[in-house]
């Protein structure tokens, strides 16, 4: 009987163990999905491929006195030889750029790199890259979604309103790592919800309220194709926005969150509000705005299927 009992203890304790690690390794996965390794000088470092939608967009430990986790950019310039780290509050601490991979000195795609910084005494002595953040990756919580709102018209020409209903569609990453949408009240007038008692207002295609004069089609082009993509550094390093591109190529820009702040928030669409166009606003269809629902979540929120008029 004792022998019985023995083995039951091993069994029981090896059970207890493959579960203690199954889980550990759930909860240190840095994603929800990961992705391909890909190289960085001479490491190999994980890459994103889907972010959690709870807590945070990326699991890493928390931060200690000996380790802290973020982002790190510096300049081309040889007479400076620091960069600087963002942790996941977005403060700066300063390092000395050799702590940097030569192939992202200088570069926009330093922005897509989580790295873990080694401390002593406050200060970083060394850095190691632990994740790659793809730029497709940033754009999948967009994915099968609309945005309904107004376009704002900038000094319009006579018989142009002042700002106009719109509603774009959002599908999946293309091949070309961009989320595939549609500019759906552009050539087709559409109803501005589902209600049916009453009908929801018939909201017509922009393509039929410019008549003669080119207002809309001029800046988003004639077809309704358009995608939707990230930016690690719009402007400058850290500046990362999300673009909206039209069928011409014009360019409609917002905010996004920095790498290094998705160790502490998720990926909200909801918070993707107003946008505004890349270049001269004067005499344009300058910005985009969630408006009035009627019956419809304005903004950016999950889609809805589509009512002809």
């Amino acid at each position: 009987m004792r022998r019985y009992s023995k083995i039951v203890v091993v069994v029981l304790s090896l059970a207890l163990s493959l579960s203690s690690v199954t889980s550990s390794d759930a909860v240190t996965a840095p994603c929800k999905f990961m992705g391909l390794r890909i190289k960085l000088d001479n490491f190999s470092v994980p890459s994103c491929a889907n972010f959690y939608t709870h807590s945070s967009a990326i699991h890493l430990p928390a931060d200690s006195p000996t380790a802290i986790y973020g982002v790190v950019v510096c300049n081309m310039a040889q007479s400076d030889l620091s960069a600087t780290f963002y942790d996941r509050k977005n403060q700066t601490r300063k390092l000395p750029k050799g702590f940097v991979p030569k192939s992202i000195r200088g570069v926009k795609s330093a922005a897509q790199y989580v790295f873990k910084a080694s401390l002593r005494s406050g200060k970083i002595i060394g850095l190691h890259p632990v994740l790659y953040i793809p730029t497709s990756t940033m754009v999948k919580p967009f994915s099968n979604s609309q945005y309904i709102g107004s376009v704002n018209n900038f000094a319009p020409v006579e018989g142009i309103n002042t700002s106009d209903w719109v509603r774009w569609d959002f599908s999946t990453v293309d091949s070309s790592k961009k989320l595939a949408g549609t500019f759906v009240n552009l050539n087709k007038s559409v109803r501005a919800s589902q209600m049916m008692e009453p009908p929801a207002p018939c909201e017509p295609a922009l393509s039929v309220l410019e008549e003669s004069t080119g207002w809309y089609t001029k800046i988003f082009g004639t077809k309704d194709a358009i995608s939707l993509y990230w930016d690690p550094g719009m402007h400058t390093q850290m500046d990362s926005e999300y673009v909206v591109a039209m069928n011409s190529g014009i360019t409609y820009m917002t905010g996004a969150p920095s790498i290094n702040t998705l160790l502490a928030k998720t990926v909200r669409i909801s918070a993707v509000t107003s946008w505004s166009i890349h270049g001269n606003p004067v005499g344009t269809p300058y910005n985009f705005e969630p408006g009035l629902g009627l019956g419809n979540v304005t903004g950016f929120s999950a889609k809805t299927p589509l009512v002809s008029c």
